[in-house]
């Protein structure tokens, strides 16, 4: 292992965030309906902490001397609800592995802080999928 296959992880992960922001923005702006509004209120909110694992990551490819490089799927997303929710929890689970291997590669180069950084974000994600899940009944 070495630091830069956690750069390139980290870029990989940053990409990741960047489609799910882009996506969940994009989803919340179509959800239609007062049957929909704690979905369309769940995506507006998973916004701003997809932005901010996109920024956490970021700066961490920085600080280990490696450039964010930024290649976003722009796959436009489902417009039905029930289809988002279950493709965006399928998603969310793939997030928490990728997170898990960062933290492990992170520890692997000895730094602890950006691997317990990564436990966390792995645990939102996972809460993310959960909610998702929950939401879907």
């Amino acid at each position: 292992m070495s630091k830069q296959e956690l750069i390139d992880g980290l870029n990989q992960q940053l990409n990741r965030e960047v489609s799910t922001f882009l996506r969940y923005m994009l989803q919340a702006a179509s959800i239609k309906g007062a049957q929909y509004e704690s979905v369309r209120g769940m995506y507006m909110k998973e916004v701003a902490d997809e932005v901010g694992h996109a920024q956490y990551l970021a700066n961490q490819i920085v600080m280990l001397g490696g450039t964010p490089k930024l290649e976003p799927d722009l796959t436009p997303p489902p417009t039905d609800v029930r289809q988002m929710l279950e493709a965006d929890s399928g998603q969310e689970g793939t997030d928490v592995k990728n997170y898990i291997k960062l933290a492990e590669l992170a520890e692997a180069e000895g730094l602890i802080a950006l691997k317990m950084q990564m436990e966390d974000q792995a645990a939102d994600e996972d809460e993310h999928g959960h909610e998702m899940q929950r939401l879907l009944g």
